[in-house]
């Protein structure tokens, strides 16, 4: 049980964190809505809430989705006309009919952008409450940013869930420009949508008997996840490793087998920089067979001697390569006597049916539980674990963020204030602010899984959960050379890179598949590398911002009806266009929306505005560039820890000003948040054919200390190396 000075700690932050939620809620335009309460306010000058309850009161509700520490709502100019009033900021109004119960939504300009309808709808079902939207007469259902259900960016029907690699949330953002966030009094019972318009509205319905609805005036799809992110909590930033290769295994055999493995990739000089770990890191045997009232001495929280066999520094060979080491962790126990005292406490999940699996849940909600969680996993910290792989969490729908929360309270008893870093099989609304990263689920070790993977990742980065990756090669079966390079070319530009195979199946060790493929896959672990600077500073501007780093084209060219539903090809950050191949025999088509590219390998430059027939190299992924980017890259190296050694280059694609920011800070503190960090922003001018840059921050440490300069263009002229100074400017011949 947890000692007392432990429950008054506990009492105290939740306290506070009450304490903070109660700072956010600002009364709004109170009404009632037929038989419902409803309430109204502007929470920023783009996003207004609107609470509805059946049952009692309106009012703002919290919930795991919302970040505590978001910013206080604004509350908006109200206006009263009789039985019209009105919520106005600079972005728009919210015009409530209190007689007619209906509301409306315009812009700044006064244009409606969600029409009027009914706030509560006719048709209500016990147990839940629906809740109308107004649809705009011209348009079907057609939303982006609700998650992946299926393959492509578009949706036709919103129902929020949680599945093996599959993440829906109840949130969307329609091309009308506007997108809806609801919060429900059930968080394990998020809202759905079915898309059905009638009588000029479509009907969101919300298990329970009170909603909150997030409408936000959103121009672009960008705007949306921005806004979604401001309400859940923008990601902190990774940790440095975190964007270089991590390779994953299930059948990790033994102390010799991890020293093979280790010496293979150094001295065929791949880059890698963690290894992960599945069930053999701790236990012997799976414990899929375990029965629901477990079995003695079961190591949930052990080391396999196998493995580690140093019991006071059970990784010190992983660390000594430069590694870190992530272990695989599971929602439940194997452990009786653990069993019985969580059942005990009333800490378990107690699922009425389902595998025996289920059966062992822990109930993560519950903050002793998350508590003696902690404290049982802060030796395995303490031993050296850099990370969490969180599998086979979908028991609620709300399971992952309070699992990593338990992780967040242990690492803060061993380590404060370094980063989080896990990896989950899914997530829900407010995950991704607690450092947690997700990956696609089981997948198979075929071309069609390889074909949705860009389009899951898409559907996830603004869906609010920008670090994703898949198992690289697909994981329930045999792979093959061609698929496993393949599928390692387009992971160099996923937001993780990391690969994982079955324990009944070839390792994805890049040497096991010939000599070719490991050449053609050496070459995009290089590549990814070389970027580590460019994802590295996206990641601080989603940390400032909510802009994800792996975005659809309709982002960035949502006028563009041709990129409307493109999902095998993408953009990191503004200007970078990846568009891999994806089918057998290296050919396939790029659509290059209009303005000026540049061939990433070869500096050609090509007009958009057209379709590509591309047939790419087995070592080649196609991959363009907008004129009009800065683009850092750095010099190859085996570990993220390495990249400071050689210049950075400094890469300017000509055509339009340009500039992008680099950050540098430790790597692995939570500082850089407090302001210790190094940031350096370089400015391309040009008609003046001129690279400026500017240093700030407090962070004192050196990343890149030299770097040099790379313009292609019309005139393309390359620099010398040359220290990076706190500012400066060059020109061609400088």
């Amino acid at each position: 049980m947890m000692n007392p000075r432990r429950h008054a700690i506990l009492s105290l932050k939740i306290a506070l964190l009450l304490a903070s939620a109660a700072v956010a809620r600002t009364p709004g335009v109170q009404w009632s809505a037929g038989a419902a309460a409803a309430e109204a306010a502007a929470v920023s000058d783009s996003i207004f809430r609107i609470s509805v309850n059946a049952n009692g009161p309106a009012a703002q509700m919290e919930s795991i989705y919302l970040d505590p520490a978001r910013a206080p709502e604004i509350g908006g100019a109200v206006a009263d006309d009789g039985d019209t009033k009105s919520i106005k900021t600079a972005a728009g109004e919210l015009r409530i009919d209190t007689k007619g119960g209906r509301y409306m939504l315009a812009d700044a300009t006064g244009k409606t952008i969600i029409p009027w309808a009914l706030l509560v709808a006719p048709q209500q079902k016990a147990g839940s409450l629906a809740v109308g939207l107004g649809w705009p007469a011209d348009r079907p259902f057609a939303v982006y940013g609700s998650g992946n259900p299926n393959g492509s960016l578009v949706q036709k029907s919103v129902k929020a869930h949680v599945g093996n690699g599959v993440a829906v949330q109840p949130f969307f953002w329609s091309p009308a420009a506007f997108a809806v966030f609801v919060v429900g009094d059930n968080a394990n019972a998020p809202a759905a949508c079915d898309g059905r318009v009638a009588d000029g509205a479509v009907t969101i319905t919300s298990k329970g008997s009170a909603a909150d609805l997030y409408l936000m005036l959103a121009p672009t799809l960008g705007d949306a996840t921005r806004g979604l992110l401001s309400l859940t909590g923008r990601p902190p930033v990774p940790p440095m490793w975190a964007f270089g290769y991590l390779q994953s295994r299930w059948g990790w055999e033994d102390a010799a087998y991890i020293d093979d493995v280790i010496a293979h990739f150094k001295d065929h000089h791949l880059p890698v920089d963690a290894f992960i770990f599945d069930f053999e890191w701790y236990t012997k045997f799976p414990d899929y067979g375990v029965k629901p009232d477990g079995l003695k001495d079961f190591p949930d929280f052990k080391i396999q001697p196998a493995l580690f066999p140093d019991s006071a520094a059970p990784f010190k060979k992983v660390k000594d390569a430069g590694l870190k080491f992530i272990g695989i962790r599971k929602p439940r126990l194997g452990d009786r006597d653990s069993l019985n005292l969580i059942r005990s406490n009333g800490w378990g999940l107690r699922p009425v049916d389902g595998a025996m699996m289920d059966q062992r849940a822990m109930d993560f909600s519950n903050a002793n539980m998350r508590q003696w969680y902690a404290d049982h996993t802060v030796p395995l910290l303490k031993d050296g674990v850099d990370g969490w792989w969180n599998d086979e969490g979908e028991f609620t729908y709300t399971t992952y963020p309070y699992w990593v929360q338990a992780e967040r309270e242990a690492l803060d008893k061993v380590s404060p204030g370094q980063r989080l870093w896990t990896i989950n099989r899914a997530f829900c609304p407010g995950l991704s602010r607690f450092g947690a990263a997700a990956w696609t689920g089981d997948i198979h070790p075929n071309w069609a899984a390889l074909r949705r993977a860009p389009a899951d990742l898409l559907n996830w980065s603004v869906a609010g959960m920008p670090y994703g990756s898949t198992d690289i090669g697909g994981f329930a079966g045999e792979t093959n050379p061609e698929l496993l390079t393949r599928w390692m070319e387009a992971g160099t530009f996923f937001p993780n890179m990391r690969t994982h195979s079955t324990i009944m199946t070839k390792p994805h060790f890049p040497w096991l598949f010939g000599d070719e493929s490991e050449a053609a896959m050496k070459k995009a672990l290089q590549l990814r590398y070389r970027l580590v600077p460019y994802f590295y500073g996206l990641a601080h501007v989603c940390h400032e911002t909510g802009t994800p780093l792996m975005r659809p084209l309709v982002m960035a060219f949502p006028n563009d009806p041709a990129a409307a539903e493109i999902n095998d090809q993408w953009l990191v950050g503004d200007g970078l266009m990846a568009a891999p191949v994806l089918v057998p025999g290296g050919k396939r088509q790029v659509y290059l929306p209009a303005g000026t590219w540049y061939d990433f390998a070869t500096g050609e430059k090509i007009d958009g505005g057209r379709t590509l027939d591309v047939t790419a190299a087995y070592d080649q992924v196609p991959a363009y560039v907008r004129a009009g980017t800065v683009l850092p890259l750095a010099t190859v190296a085996e570990r993220t820890a390495d990249l400071a050694k050689g210049p950075l280059e400094i890469r300017v694609y000509a055509g339009h000003d340009a500039s992008f920011t680099i950050a540098e800070d430790d790597g692995q503190s939570e500082a850089y948040a407090k302001g210790t960090v190094r940031k350096t922003t370089f400015t391309w001018n040009d008609a003046a054919g001129e690279l400026s840059w500017k240093r700030s921050g407090t962070f004192e440490g050196t990343t890149y200390a030299t770097f040099k300069v790379t313009v292609i263009g019309e005139k393309p002229w390359q620099s010398a190396e040359r220290p990076l100074s706190e500012a400066g400017s060059l020109k061609a011949g400088g």
